[in-house]
């Protein structure tokens, strides 16, 4: 099979290195506007370099692309591949805008074509693990859940990520992969959410640095997200540990308490910990609490318990050559982003959104 991407900036590159790795791909295309930067990927990764779009999707050998490009030109690119009648993965945000992300959809549904976001915590060890549990009735039904999680500043103030015009809110660009989990686990759609965000900490972002999401299901379950992006990591950078490691206790932390009716979860990346507890009633005593499963792992295996794209890219090659649909139908990706809009909704008009208000 031949592949392209669109868009080799680090996430394409990373996807180009992976696709290498499978033995069934014969050969990927690596196309951007910036031409020194393909000229670089064939250069460093081998790859076959473009720089008119055209050649792709007039080019009936290559029937996957990945949408790797910078969030803005989303969008367009996912359709015209789509129209090209090419199998689509498109990494989050789908687009800018609710009206977009929703001709995505419905272009990929009107032609019947493979068309999957890149919500690759999906894929992640850590993740499935709870939702393992959860299929497994270990957890009865999820009721609550949530997030906490505290980062550094560590982009640049040169990045597009930062910008409102080419990169979107950050409920989009990062917490889509946040508010997605607890809409996987609790398998239920949300109704309604309120969201706020105090004044920024970091003084260069064009876009909101944190969000206080609260987000209720149909289900009767409620989530909760809070982030801040506020003070930088002290570390500079040391090689001899990873990243991960060198923010315990540096003010950082990423974990999600997830409770059911016969259990609950609790999942942190920087510690690097999966945790389970068993909540028997016993009729004297009342509620109990034992842990039963206490996990970790190694930090070389970092990668596939959090941002897992190396499995998601594999997975989507087999789904296609398979002839199989998407491990996330788009749709249920686009009501991941109608949160994420609601939420902007919620903090630009301070009141509680219907999500029955964004279709």
């Amino acid at each position: 099979m031949k592949v392209a991407v669109l868009g080799v900036g680090g996430m394409g590159g990373g996807i180009i290195k992976t696709l290498q790795k499978i033995p069934s791909v014969t050969e990927v295309f690596a196309y951007d506007v910036d031409t020194e930067r393909v000229r670089e990927r064939e250069q460093s990764l081998g790859a076959t370099g473009v720089t008119e779009l055209e050649r792709i999707l007039e080019n009936r050998d290559i029937p996957l692309v990945f949408v790797t490009a910078a969030n803005f030109a989303h969008k367009e690119l996912t359709i015209a591949s789509l129209e090209a009648g090419k199998a689509v993965m498109c990494e989050k945000p789908m687009a800018l805008t609710l009206e977009d992300a929703r001709a995505m959809v419905e272009t990929a549904e009107r032609l019947g074509t493979f068309f999957q976001v890149g919500f690759e915590l999906r894929y992640s060890k850590l993740y499935t693990k709870v939702m393992e549990w959860i299929e497994e009735g270990l957890l009865g039904e999820v009721i609550n859940t949530t997030c906490l999680y505290t980062s550094s500043a560590w982009r640049k103030s040169a990045s597009w990520r930062l910008k409102a015009a080419p990169g979107g809110s950050m409920m989009g660009e990062k917490l889509s992969h946040y508010v997605d989990l607890p809409r996987w686990w609790v398998g239920s759609e949300v109704t309604e959410c309120y969201a706020a965000c105090a004044p920024n900490m970091v003084p260069y972002m064009e876009i909101h640095d944190n969000y206080h999401l609260t987000y209720k299901f149909a289900s009767g379950a409620v989530s909760h997200l809070t982030y801040l992006q506020g003070h930088p990591a002290t570390f500079r950078g040391d090689p001899l540990q990873p990243a991960e490691a060198q923010q315990i206790g540096d003010g950082h932390e990423l974990r999600y308490i997830v409770v059911g009716t016969k259990g609950a979860a609790e999942c942190d990346v920087f510690l690097r910990a999966i945790k389970r507890w068993d909540c028997p009633m016993d009729p004297e005593e009342g509620l109990l609490s034992n842990l039963v499963e206490n996990l970790t792992w190694d930090p070389s295996e970092g990668h596939f318990y959090f941002h897992n794209t190396t499995d998601q890219t594999i997975d989507i090659v087999r789904r296609v050559e398979a002839g199989e649909p998407p491990a996330t139908p788009a749709r249920d990706a686009y009501n991941s982003m109608r949160l994420c809009f609601a939420a902007d909704v919620s903090v630009d008009e301070n009141r509680i959104v219907q999500l029955s208000e964004l279709e």
